[in-house]
């Protein structure tokens, strides 16, 4: 289960750190690419790429939006490496609902949620009539907003791998 290895490595430097080193996600995407090969020869290189890109692509708005970072998902790009799209994707839906409860458990704690949903709906007005996508606006009380997706993703590959069984 090095995958497991790799990502608990990532969600603690992204906890310590406030982000995800690249040489991390440079060993997992060389042991998908390893794998596919091994597992289906040339042919698995080309599932390899497919399923790295389909995190990116996917993920790209909320990356732009700067909701997303892009170790998050580079992360999601090296479960799509190893496993298979299945998995990936129930990685990907799992992660959004943990990170989901994450979120709503932050702003109950800091109790700013009616705060935080009147920004929100003030973004999206803004989205909408301006057809640009700005940074999502920072809360005036630090990073209190702020969730490390890496631990979301982390649990949902895990829930991913019981329900995948």
């Amino acid at each position: 289960m090095s995958t497991l290895l790799l990502l608990s490595l990532a969600a603690a430097m992204d906890l310590k750190e406030g982000k995800i080193r690249n040489r991390v996600v440079l060993a997992g995407l060389a042991e998908g690419l390893l794998l596919q090969i091994a597992e289906a020869g040339w042919e698995g290189a080309g599932v390899f790429l497919r399923n790295v890109s389909i995190p990116v692509i996917l993920c790209y708005l909320l990356f732009l939006m700067h909701a997303l970072g892009a170790g998050d998902i580079k992360l999601f790009s090296v479960i799509g490496g190893i496993w298979d799209l299945h998995v990936l994707k129930l990685t990907i839906i799992v992660s959004f609902l943990v990170a989901a409860g994450m979120s709503l458990w932050k702003m109950l704690y800091y109790r700013n949620l009616i705060s935080r949903l009147c920004i929100f709906r003030k973004y999206l007005h803004q989205v909408i009539v301006t057809f640009q996508l700005p940074e999502y606006p920072k809360d005036s009380q630090g990073k209190q907003h702020i969730i490390h997706f890496s631990t979301a993703i982390l649990i949902g590959f895990l829930v991913a791998l019981e329900v995948a069984d």
